[in-house]
């Protein structure tokens, strides 16, 4: 008997679109996160300006200072909006990450590329009870994906879901 090999047209309008999908936001303290990470960030360029002001005040250092003050408030109106294009979905087979507003991406990644999952918190996630869901991939570390700001319960179950939909196809 032999068999006919069929490579039939899927219409481009007939595919399913991830924007109809649920996507789940951060928790709105992310974004407290995510300023203190700045104030921590921009303090040592503060206080590496402070020192030469004190020692050498001049021009320049008005300049500088400018330019300094520009980009902290520049990270500060980005937060805000950072915080509104991250989410994630979760679908029977699959994964999907969204994030970015100047250069945005979305990642999606089906369980069966999966090979293991971890929680991570470090000292300041656990002070927002706050975590970070790290999946591993067969395609490589370029393939591999990390959602930040997740609640640390919210973290867990995701892990376990994960887990157990990559461990249907080992």
């Amino acid at each position: 008997m032999e068999e006919t090999w069929h490579n039939e047209v899927v219409p481009i309008n007939e595919l399913p679109v991830i924007e109809e999908v649920s996507f789940q936001k951060h928790p709105v303290r992310y974004m407290t996160y995510r300023r203190l990470l700045a104030v921590i960030f921009w303090s040592f360029p503060i206080i590496g300006l402070t020192i030469p002001a004190i020692i050498a005040p001049g021009i320049w250092l008005a300049f500088i200072g400018g330019g300094l003050a520009f980009l902290i408030l520049l990270s500060f109106i980005a937060i805000p909006i950072g915080y509104r294009k991250r989410s994630y979905a979760l679908r029977e087979r699959d994964l999907t990450y969204k994030k970015g507003w100047i250069f945005s991406s979305m990642i999606t990644i089906p369980f069966n590329r999966i090979q293991h999952t971890e929680i991570s918190r470090g000292p300041i996630e656990r002070k927002f009870e706050l975590s970070t869901l790290k999946i591993y991939t067969a395609g490589g570390s370029t393939s591999d994906l990390s959602i930040p700001g997740l609640e640390a319960d919210e973290a867990e179950q995701l892990k376990e879901f994960v887990a157990k939909k990559a461990a249907i196809y080992e």
